[in-house]
């Protein structure tokens, strides 16, 4: 037999299947934004603008309104979510994407980051339309945009990792630091303020396109991603640093309380005295988790493989079970 037969020497390109089934839910996402945007305002513009009757302006079509579900275009409060109006609202909504998105299918797992992208937008879109049919006078608005999706992924990421860190740049030029926590509190009550202004008709003059900004959609989105993420379990009392393990290792990781928290709320002395002979969930904090979330510490969530994923959640299911309740 040639050494060139032998397995390890082998070096062979994924297929295109396995590349695609590599590509993540919050790659889709991201690139379906991008590719209808592209599809409607660069290569067929005159096949996918529609002039919408409350402002007669052109927007593009697969936007939702209430006369576009009596119409029976049932699949709008999904397709909106993709669609955008010009360059700055594409770009502003995926760089907000991109900072939430990604972390969120991180914390949460692909199937949920789903999940919070279209329930944030549906919702946030039942909201706006209601509220500017009943209260703005407005039954003909339409409404595009990922907006709403966008600060459902900002709650969730926010309820998972409070007291992260963030720099933000006011007038892109002055840097500010908020933890991510403060962060969502700030988006969220900015866009009470303008929606309350807005009823009232007392949006300031200065403030670009505020009239036809969606603020309503935005709380909605909001709100359902904080929803969804308490149902998870995230977001209950922050446990006291002070009752965190004494191992240096465990104190530097205290962020990660809300992520794999039997793993990280674990009391290595306790389960030593109750187990003093080889207890396996000793070796297995030592020998594989320690070096993982030590690896997060560094690198981030985003950065393990699905092994290590599954190894912490295995981890805290044992570590749970051996707590008791």
């Amino acid at each position: 037999m040639s050494i060139y037969d032998r397995d390890y020497m082998r070096d062979e390109a994924p297929s295109f299947g396995e590349r695609v089934r590599q590509v993540s839910a919050f790659h889709w996402f991201f690139w379906a934004n991008i590719a209808v945007f592209v599809f409607q305002w660069i290569l067929f513009p005159d096949l996918c603008l529609t002039k919408e009757s409350f402002s007669g302006v052109n927007l593009p079509a697969g936007g939702v309104s209430i006369d576009s579900l009596l119409q029976g275009h049932v699949w709008t409060p999904f397709t909106y979510m993709f669609v955008h109006g010009s360059v700055g609202h594409i770009l502003l909504n995926s760089m907000m994407l991109w900072f939430a998105g990604k972390r969120v299918q991180d914390l949460y797992g692909p199937r949920h980051f789903v999940i919070i992208y279209v329930l944030s937008g549906i919702i946030g879109a039942a909201l706006q339309i209601v509220l500017s049919a009943y209260v703005l006078n407005e039954p003909s608005i339409s409404l595009i945009g990922a907006s709403a999706s966008v600060m459902g992924l900002i709650l969730a990421y926010a309820i998972a990792m409070p007291r992260e860190e963030v720099t933000l740049l006011l007038a892109f030029i002055i840097p500010v630091r908020f933890s991510l926590w403060g962060l969502a509190k700030f988006l969220l009550i900015t866009n009470v303020l303008f929606g309350v202004l807005a009823v009232f008709d007392k949006l300031p003059n200065w403030l670009s396109g505020g009239g036809h900004v969606a603020y309503f959609a935005h709380i909605g989105g909001a709100l359902a991603g904080w929803y969804y993420s308490r149902t998870l379990g995230y977001g209950g009392t922050q446990p006291s640093f002070g009752s965190i393990p004494t191992s240096p290792k465990v104190r530097r990781r205290p962020v990660l309380a809300n992520v794999y928290r039997p793993v990280v709320e674990v009391d290595m002395e306790a389960v030593r005295k109750q187990n003093p002979r080889n207890d396996p969930v000793i070796d297995l904090i030592r020998d594989e988790v320690d070096p993982i979330l030590d690896k997060i510490s560094i690198q981030g969530m985003h950065s393990l493989t699905d092994d290590e994923r599954r190894t912490l959640d295995r981890a805290s299911r044992q570590i749970a079970r051996t707590k008791g309740p």
